[in-house]
């Protein structure tokens, strides 16, 4: 090769490429092991716990079966206690059994041996911050296909420097996985609007976008309403092929989710399980978790009107409005692309992808303002009824393509100065990134995730048993024994439960120490009541018994006042103290 060829290939050729791309890789990785080594905390969701655990029993070959159990799946079951494992009617699929494989493939411990850390979690978080490069990678292609290469990598860099998308990779959630999902139908469906009646596209394109709204679907059930806005879009296409494109990508959808929504059918009679109540889920005859503890909530089912979804969507509504939809992409960005909403583009394509993705924002919306549960009240912004975040990493693209715009018309003689200006907008972008890696936050000791306490008590149990808990897939996934979701009450709704199938111990922790209702603590046979005369019990005759009237009479001193652990038996060698 001539040195002028050489060079050229070095400097502005595939060789230029090679070196952009390597430096990218590298850099994310850099990030990466920042993040990780000064910011990362382990799972704080106790969706991400549920989620794992199920993967963990797939990958010891147990089947879609969980150790998570609330009552109203044994109310859609049957009404019945399994006497095998009990399947799970509350996740979608695709993500635990991606899980599963990891779990598999690579060295994972399950023996907790610190207090806040716990070796699996931090493989999830490694896995989805791979999963996070690849949400990068597929933004880029979008980006350079609809614009340039300057707008492509200014998206990408403001996209890998958004803090929020580095938690939700972290957390253990299906956000990044779905956002991958979601971006590769989203380039399926750019690849369509580039057709025109001259060079008509494929019809495969229509269906795969229709088979990842599917996948999309069966990782967060929320998602699938995605399918809407893409046959609205191939409706809406060039003429001569809108019927075969619609079809396709209708029937892969159904061909993805049909068979799973038909294994709910047959064991629930409903087709997304306990998550198809997710609407009436916040209303009042069924606040907070009520529902999801309710062994039989056929009268709270009653009581529940139209107008009281009605108000859950205008409240929910009104806070996202407010609060989430102005800041959803994690940074300023998004303004730029709502600024963005005004300026018309020349080529019609984009401007039909821009009105997709709009639509889009207005459906998921709507969606999360009627499918908002205590999830959200739990964790406000790291959990898995974010649905806008999704879409957020579109909205850098047009967003850097303002910027982009706008810059132009400073009319910067200079380089050094148009690089000044796009490299102090990518740090004033990604400054809540920046500051979190600079001023970690210390752990929260008042936690009650800790690997290492959850696994000595469950420990303390034999194989059969049963435990409550309001930490449930906290302790199925640290401890791997099957927990049931805290009774509604320590009177009626705990008996039924205690008759379906023996309770042995219940397990309450800050959760439920720290909430609210302990100041409604004088109502009767509430938790927050027990737990108090449990506490005061103990001050006065010093030996952990539990007051007369229920069944479980032995606890452990040295929990109170931040936990409580009841046993129908002595089961404890140690003191709590030394437990802790």
């Amino acid at each position: 090769m001539p040195l002028q060829d050489w060079i050229h290939h070095w400097e502005v050729g595939g060789g230029a490429r090679f070196i952009k791309a390597t430096a990218a890789v590298l850099g994310f990785i850099a990030i990466a092991g920042l993040y990780d080594l000064l910011d990362y905390q382990g799972f704080a969701n106790e969706e991400a716990m549920e989620t794992a655990q199920l993967a963990h029993n797939l990958s010891q070959g147990e089947g879609f079966t969980t150790k998570t159990v609330r009552p109203l799946s044994i109310y859609l079951l049957g009404g019945k206690a399994p006497q095998e494992a009990l399947p799970d009617v509350t996740n979608p699929p695709v993500y635990p059994y991606l899980l599963a494989g990891l779990m598999r493939m690579l060295p994972m411990s399950f023996t907790a041996t610190q207090y806040w850390a716990y070796q699996p979690e931090r493989w999830i978080a490694v896995f989805n911050q791979a999963l996070f490069f690849a949400a990068i990678v597929i933004l880029f292609l979008i980006a350079q296909r609809q614009f340039d290469d300057r707008v492509a990598w200014l998206s990408a860099l403001l996209f890998a420097g958004t803090g929020l998308f580095w938690k939700f990779s972290a957390s253990g959630l299906s956000t990044i996985w779905v956002t991958v999902v979601f971006l590769a139908m989203f380039l399926c469906v750019a690849r369509i609007s580039e057709g025109t009646d001259a060079n008509r596209p494929p019809v495969g394109w229509s269906g795969l976008a229709g088979a990842l709204a599917g996948i999309g679907g069966l990782s967060r059930y929320a998602f699938a309403w995605m399918i809407v806005p893409v046959l609205f879009f191939l409706a809406l296409g060039g003429r001569g092929l809108r019927g075969k494109h619609c079809a396709a990508a209708a029937l892969c959808f159904v061909i993805v989710m049909g068979p799973w929504v038909a294994r709910n059918i047959a064991l629930t009679e409903t087709p997304f399980g306990t998550s198809g109540y997710t609407v009436i889920e916040g209303t009042p005859p069924l606040e907070g978790d009520s529902l999801e503890r309710s062994l039989d909530p056929r009268a709270a089912f009653r009581r529940v009107e139209v107008m009281d979804v009605i108000d859950k969507f205008l409240a929910n509504g009104r806070d996202l409005w407010q609060r989430d939809l102005p800041r959803f992409g994690g940074n300023w960005v998004t303004a730029f692309f709502l600024v963005g909403l005004l300026m018309p583009f020349q080529n019609p394509a984009r401007g039909r992808l821009r009105l997709f993705l709009l639509g889009s924002i207005v459906l998921m919306f709507i969606v999360q303002a009627l499918g908002q549960t205590h999830l959200a009240q739990d964790s406000p912004e790291i959990n898995s009824e974010n649905l806008l975040v999704l879409l957020a990493p579109l909205t850098f693209i047009y967003g850097a393509a303002l910027f982009y715009t706008l810059m132009d018309q400073l009319n910067l003689v200079t380089m050094d100065a148009r690089g000044a200006i796009i490299g102090i907008f990518l740090i004033v972008m990604s400054a809540p990134l920046l500051l979190s890696l600079a001023i970690a936050p210390p752990p929260d000791r008042n936690n009650p995730y800790s690997p290492l306490h959850i696994q000595r008590i469950a420990r303390l149990m034999q194989a059969g048993e049963l435990m409550m808990s309001d930490i449930p897939a906290a302790v199925a996934w640290y401890g791997n024994r099957e927990c049931w979701w805290l009774a509604l009450d320590d009177d009626r709704e705990f008996f039924k439960i205690n008759e379906l199938r023996k309770v042995h111990t219940v397990f309450l922790t800050q959760r439920t120490t720290d909430d609210r209702f302990l100041s409604l603590s004088a109502k009767p046979k509430s938790w927050g009541e027990l737990f108090l005369q449990c506490e005061a019990h103990q001050e006065v005759a010093g030996n952990g018994e539990v007051p007369s009237g229920f069944p479980l009479t032995n606890a452990p001193s040295g929990f109170l006042p931040d936990q409580l652990l009841l046993s129908d038996q002595v089961r404890w060698g140690l003191s709590a103290q030394a437990e802790k």
